[in-house]
């Protein structure tokens, strides 16, 4: 047996109230969590938590680019099995055990290549319905083979897909997606210039609004944006205009179709439905909302394109229908050039509206989960339990093919355990996967078992 004494557990449901205990592991399942410390016999590997954190594995139901295949709600050719496995390796040193890849289009064949090889749990969505096959062809459709058009959603919850998802994301329907990948590729292409993805927004901003509204560009403001970029003479106002629309509205109103038609599926196939949420796309995310019910997920309530007030509007609509609401770090504590402002957050937590939380891509340079909830907690938007169920139990709600067996501490879960700094949820020391120690980072795990 594995056991962990002296830590302070956090046991994932959100209700219990932080306590000092132990955490004993048979096999790959929990065996005992409580109060008491735990000698163990001959054979068995006691570790002295020394009063740090012990909490559940985080299940960040939200990630891109931990396998190969298609990425995105586009159809975009994929990373590379060794860069999807440098992705997961950060994943675990975040204290992410489950990881879900909403890149939908991805065939079991291709998730199969990254399971056997590392120890973090990677789960499968599926986006194989129309309308989503057009809008990756919109968009861009080029990592799609014949096998992946080919598959079917119903395939796909047959074999292990846990969510379908993300349905829409921002390459089809005008959000991040278009400002780090095809906005930029598209000026650099008529310009030579090569822009930041900051700088892709304002434009995009300029000419479309934030709802994604053609008809009414800021040309004013366009002509500003271009000479600040060192974009005039290179490429005009009118060209500008039409360079963005044609970059983003191709894919768009289908890809909103696609928010509704994944509701009903969602319904017929018993599977919840996690959908790109923003400004862009809140009437097509209520009207799926109001079909799927508790089947439903907001990807991203806090996103960027809303106002604050907008999130909440928007997560209480969720709420009213039984649906969860999904919050996420992208890289607003690291990178923070996506997205950084943490009004949407604030507001979302102190309404009580959030229940989930995630991480996203942001480009390659999203935040741990444990981040968001050392920030919560710190601040006193949440308390620790609460926060750390938004990683943990509360996924396993929103996911039930999940929740039966992980994101709690107790007998019978499997045995994803994450221990950290006794005042700092997002200092992982220790991640042990399936009662196995997957990341050791301090003496915690010597001379017992070996980092």
């Amino acid at each position: 047996m594995l056991i962990l004494n002296n830590g302070l557990i956090v046991n994932g449901d959100g209700r219990t109230a932080p306590f000092t205990g132990s955490v004993v592991v048979e096999g790959d399942r929990i065996a005992a969590v409580g109060p008491a410390d735990y000698t163990g016999g001959v054979g068995d590997v006691v570790l002295d938590a020394g009063g740090r954190l012990v909490m559940p594995g985080a299940i960040d139901p939200h990630v891109h680019a931990v396998a190969p295949g298609p990425r995105f709600a586009s159809g975009t050719p994929g990373v590379s099995v060794e860069e999807a496995l440098g992705n997961l390796r950060r994943h675990l040193g975040q204290g992410h055990t489950t990881v879900v890849d909403l890149d939908g289009f991805k065939i079991p064949d291709e998730t199969a290549l990254v399971r056997v090889r590392q120890p973090v749990r990677v789960e499968s969505s599926t986006v194989h319905f129309d309308p989503m096959f057009a809008a990756a062809d919109a968009a861009d459709g080029a990592g799609l083979s014949d096998a992946h058009r080919a598959m079917t959603a119903h395939q796909m919850a047959e074999a292990d897909a846990v969510v379908i998802g993300e349905v829409g994301a921002g390459m089809t329907l005008g959000g991040g997606g278009q400002d780090y990948m095809y906005i930029p590729a598209a000026v650099e292409q008529a310009t030579g210039v090569k822009i930041l993805p900051g700088q892709a927004k304002a434009l995009k901003y300029a000419v479309l609004g934030r709802h994604i509204r053609p008809g009414d560009p800021d040309r004013a403001k366009l002509a500003e944006l271009l000479q600040e970029q060192g974009l005039s003479g290179r490429i005009g106002v009118d060209k500008t205009i039409t360079l963005i629309e044609e970059s983003v509205l191709p894919s768009f109103q289908v890809a909103l179709d696609g928010l509704v038609a994944s509701a009903r599926l969602a319904v017929e196939l018993g599977l919840p439905t996690l959908v790109h949420n923003s400004a862009p796309s809140d009437e097509a995310a209520r009207e799926a909302a109001s079909i799927a019910g508790e089947l439903f997920i907001g990807g991203h309530t806090n996103h960027g394109t809303f106002s604050a007030e907008e999130a909440v509007e928007n997560a209480r609509w969720i709420r009213e229908h039984g649906g969860f609401v999904e919050i996420d770090t992208f890289d607003a504590w690291g990178r923070k050039e996506l997205h950084s402002a943490p009004e949407h957050l604030i507001a979302l937590m102190q309404e009580g509206l959030a229940d989930i939380m995630a991480t996203d891509y942001a480009a390659g340079h999203w935040d741990g989960m444990f981040e968001m909830v050392d920030a919560v907690a710190r601040v006193g938007l949440a308390p620790l339990e609460q926060a750390v169920a938004m990683a943990t139990g509360n996924v396993g709600k929103a996911l039930p093919r999940l929740g039966a067996d992980r994101g709690l501490l107790k007998p019978g879960q499997l045995a994803d355990v994450v221990v950290s700094a006794a005042k700092s949820p997002a200092d992982v020391r220790l991640v042990v996967v399936g009662g196995q120690v997957a990341l050791a980072r301090d003496d915690i795990a010597a001379p017992a078992v070996p980092a």
